[in-house]
């Protein structure tokens, strides 16, 4: 097992009982923005939709997103994870390795994972493949060359080399190492070169309010006027991404 994957089979326990992952307000938010996202592309139109979530965590999530009358599995490396429900599963795997079937899922939501994963080429490989032929993969995450380090608050912590990243952690008392990998813009899409690539990123920060994005991107606020100038001006250091991707048959 790498390092980052025994990093994330006690990932939950590293933020003690403040976890922001169990924080169900903050996660319901997210929730509604994947699936305002997720609707934008109309993936709840046929019923019995098969949901899988990669890295599900506590599983809030996967329970915000999955209707009635379809089917949510939530998986994850870390040991704490969400309690089965009538139409919810959960287990402990590896998203680099998962235990389904080829084609068995309608939506596969990947968010804020791929950084987390050791080998994130073979990730894409196992949504690819568990995705059916006209599945949606919502698919977000950070990028390396946003100014502060999303994980923890350290101003340029991902623009370093591995061993510089390291010692910055130690010196400021956030850990041994840094174990994350982000990937800048260019590299994750020549990552993602075998999907059909639709990016959101643009499309919630024009227009917040109908992809639920409103508490971190208030209308008329300075900080959006920042975030729609950074995409114009300068997207190589835009902090996040947003995509929908489908399989490329």
């Amino acid at each position: 097992m790498g390092e980052l994957k025994n990093k994330a089979a006690r990932y939950a326990e590293s933020f003690g009982g403040a976890s922001p992952l169990a924080d169900e307000e903050n996660r319901a938010r997210k929730a509604a923005k994947i699936r305002a996202v997720l609707e934008a592309e109309g993936s709840f139109e046929h019923p019995g939709v098969r949901i899988l979530d990669i890295g599900c965590s506590f599983g809030i999530i996967l329970e915000q997103v999955t209707p009635a009358n379809g089917l949510g599995i939530g998986v994850d490396m870390d040991r704490s994870i969400g309690r089965d429900a009538d139409n919810l599963v959960f287990a402990r795997a590896d998203a680099e390795n998962l235990p389904f079937q080829s084609g068995s899922f309608d939506i596969v939501i990947c968010n804020h994972v791929y950084e987390h994963t050791d080998n994130a080429s073979r990730l894409l490989s196992e949504i690819s493949r568990v995705m059916s032929n006209d599945a949606v993969c919502y698919f977000a995450g950070p990028n390396k060359y946003e100014p502060v380090e999303p994980h923890y608050g350290l101003p340029f912590l991902s623009w370093l080399p591995r061993r510089l990243a390291d010692t910055y952690m130690r010196f400021a008392g956030k850990g041994d190492s840094y174990p994350e990998q982000p990937y800048s813009r260019p590299r994750l899409r020549k990552l993602l070169v075998d999907f059909v690539v639709t990016d959101y990123t643009e499309k919630i920060v024009r227009d917040p309010v109908r992809f639920e994005a409103t508490d971190i991107l208030p209308p008329g606020s300075v900080k959006r006027w920042v975030a729609k100038a950074m995409l114009r001006l300068a997207p190589f250091f835009f902090p996040g991404f947003v995509y929908v991707l489908r399989k490329s048959i």
